[in-house]
């Protein structure tokens, strides 16, 4: 990639960890309120150019490619940054990636060719998706036992409590991987872990980044019973580990409720609005 390449590392260039530059991006960005659309929420308000390259690399991803790929049409570096957000937003499966990437860019300051980083070895994928498999549907078959997707929810949120102690030790502690396999994870892993077992549980739940005392911090937004409501799984867990008990400080709480310590990115704050009842 030459000297024009740019190494898009650090504090995760998706997910949790660049909310202040994630805000200054996307606050001259005029999105209109997301679509209602129960798993790719965020795909729905990027413009054509960047839903070519979400669909690129998305299918990239799905192929483990770890070449440089040119990009079907180039985009600024906000753009990049933004379509790449709503891919790893949208796709709590896509659990090999990394959040981090490399980029080159033109004498114009366009983006045109990318790599992508993945925190599972390719010579591993293939027990790690039966690992991972294996969670969710362990998740999923424990909690579709009950009748109601509250009480479905609350198993869900429960069983992640359990399986995973908040640490940042592991390559992948920005995946849902880390969080239902490999048993310690970061916010990111554990609102990835809730996003995708949710929806295996056909719950609308979104991935939500943020600001939270003070933190970038991660956590969701789920549907149950026609209303929208935020659950932070890691806020639980931590107070679950600091006094051996289930917590549900973080459960099913709306926006007036948390905001006293939780405020959404830019990029979340078009998701729904989550009202009391």
């Amino acid at each position: 990639m030459g000297k024009a390449v740019r190494n898009n590392y650090g504090k995760g260039l998706t997910g949790i960890c660049v909310i202040c530059l994630l805000v200054m991006f996307f606050l001259n960005c005029d999105f209109e309120a997301y679509a209602n659309n129960d798993l790719y929420i965020y795909n729905s308000v990027l413009n054509p150019s960047q839903q070519r390259v979400y669909n690129q690399v998305y299918e990239n991803i799905l192929t483990f490619n770890e070449a440089v790929f040119r990009l079907n049409v180039p985009l600024t570096h906000e753009d990049l940054y933004i379509t790449m957000n709503a891919v790893y937003n949208d796709h709590p499966e896509l659990f090999w990636v990394s959040t981090s990437y490399k980029y080159g860019y033109n004498s114009h300051n366009m983006v045109i060719q990318m790599k992508l980083n993945y925190c599972i070895p390719k010579s591993s994928l293939a027990a790690a998706t039966i690992a991972f498999n294996n969670a969710i549907d362990n998740i999923v078959t424990q909690a579709a036992a009950y009748p109601t997707d509250l009480e479905r929810e609350r198993i869900v949120h429960d069983m992640i409590c359990d399986l995973s102690t908040y640490a940042n030790t592991n390559k992948s502690h920005q995946s849902a991987y880390s969080a239902l396999v490999e048993g310690c994870s970061v916010c990111a892993g554990y609102s990835r872990a809730f996003q995708i077992s949710c929806q295996k549980l056909g719950i609308t739940c979104y991935y939500v980044t943020g600001i939270a005392n003070g933190e970038e911090h991660a956590w969701n937004i789920v549907k149950i019973g026609g209303n929208y409501y935020n659950v932070d799984v890691t806020g639980d867990d931590t107070i679950n580990e600091t006094l051996n008990t289930y917590s549900y400080q973080y459960f099913n709480v709306s926006d007036t409720a948390i905001a006293h310590n939780h405020v959404r990115s830019a990029l979340s704050a078009k998701l729904p609005v989550c009202n009391a009842l």
